[in-house]
């Protein structure tokens, strides 16, 4: 009895714990010191798991991916225009660091990553090939 119970136990441990989490990043505008950013700028996150970007304030933001691991697909989302508008995005395609921005917002320093399992080594990394000139 105490090997299937034991048995039962271990295996709810690894249910449990395999399931996919969810994440919010916040897209902040500070317009009373002139900062616009992602909250938080870096999140670490296993594969599998979904991040929301959420607009909180009342202007135009994005998350468009400027570096991704190698073999894993380049993300955008629409502009979202409106103050709890959100897009989620599913990172089941490739470990490593996902390097993003908000295309209006860019210069003004607006970006952040996202680590899916481990950070990528240099040459693990690909540059955005969709075709968009992500670098503004």
């Amino acid at each position: 009895m105490k090997k299937i119970l034991l048995s039962l136990v271990v295996t709810f441990l690894m249910v449990s714990t395999a399931k996919a989490e969810e994440y919010t990043v916040k897209m902040v505008s500070d317009w009373d010191n002139g900062k616009y950013y992602f909250e938080p700028k870096e999140l670490t996150i296993k594969s599998g798991d979904t991040v929301t970007w959420l607009n909180v304030t009342e202007d135009m933001h994005n998350a468009v991916s400027d570096s991704v691991p190698k073999g894993a697909e380049n993300f955008e989302s629409p502009m979202l225009e409106e103050v709890d508008q959100k897009w989620s995005y599913t990172f089941n395609k490739g470990s490593g660091t996902y390097s993003y921005h908000c295309h209006p917002h860019a210069a003004m320093g607006m970006r952040g990553s996202i680590i899916v399992d481990h950070p990528s080594k240099p040459y693990e990394i690909e540059k955005s090939t969709d075709g968009h000139d992500h670098n503004h």
